[in-house]
């Protein structure tokens, strides 16, 4: 069965998610759920020339 090549990262993402579901750690929690976030703005096609906001110090 073949699946679109940027399907790759549509996938991913659904895993990720059910990770961060999963997970009881905080920290695990948020970067389940970042991680998603970069798998779905690879699968949409976000421009990489543009600029990631700066994210707070923490």
């Amino acid at each position: 069965m073949e699946q679109e090549p940027d399907s790759y990262f549509y996938d991913r993402a659904e895993a990720e998610l059910q990770l961060a579901q999963s997970a009881e750690h905080p920290a695990a929690v948020r970067a389940h759920y970042l991680l998603a976030g970069h798998y779905l703005d690879r699968f949409y096609g976000a421009p990489e020339d543009e600029e990631a906001p700066a994210q707070a110090a923490e």
